[in-house]
């Protein structure tokens, strides 16, 4: 019995370990959906994710007080608020793409050559996503990833790792920040209502 438990136990491990696709965290030279070698935001069959300040495509966010994080979550674990990985944005010329060039990811519980959705999450301070949306920069966007690589539980060759196709515009106009509304805009919201609600009442 203690042998059947530790066999089951073995196999068990085994797919959980071929259960780990991977995908490369980066936001620049990104092939397009295509295939194809023209087009897209370089021209080459690439294209960029640049990260801009809210209500702006010229001020790269990474200049911003505190600096920016960017993280990539898995949209369906169990945990989506603890990133799998994340970056800088940088703070020179260039901020605003991903300090670390790339990094290959793993995607626990999606097998290599799943599908599946992963978020993008950009934020401002240190203090993560969800204290910064109160009242700093921040934003949050989602794609369906190419197959994953890694070498199939079924088995078969091994897929090589995608990058981040399908996150972002293929014209490489890139993507922004939002900004919590201050609290005025919320005041002239519910005296709004408020007032909408009144009038219904008469």
């Amino acid at each position: 019995m203690k042998k059947a438990l530790l066999v089951l136990a073995a196999v068990a491990m085994g797919a959980s370990a071929f259960a780990q696709g991977t995908i490369v965290f980066a936001n620049r030279n990104i092939p397009i959906a295509s295939g194809g070698t023209t087009g897209g935001g370089n021209g080459n069959g690439t294209y960029n994710v640049p990260i801009w300040e809210v209500n702006t495509t010229s001020n790269g966010a990474g200049d911003l007080p505190g600096g920016v994080t960017v993280g990539i979550f898995a949209a369906g674990a169990a945990d989506t608020a603890t990133p799998l990985a994340t970056t800088l944005l940088r703070t020179d010329a260039n901020s605003q793409f991903f300090a670390t060039g790339s990094q290959t990811v793993t995607i626990p519980g999606s097998d290599a050559g799943t599908t599946p959705t992963l978020l993008v999450r950009a934020w401002q301070g240190s203090g993560g996503y969800a204290a910064a949306k109160p009242s700093l920069q921040y934003n949050e966007w989602s794609f369906t990833t190419k197959p994953l690589g890694g070498t199939p539980a079924s088995g078969g060759l091994p897929i090589t790792p995608p990058s981040m196709t399908g996150w972002g515009p293929e014209d490489g106009t890139g993507l922004e920040l939002n900004l919590a509304p201050e609290p005025s805009t919320i005041a002239l919201g519910a005296l709004g209502l408020g007032a909408l609600f009144l009038r219904r009442r008469k």
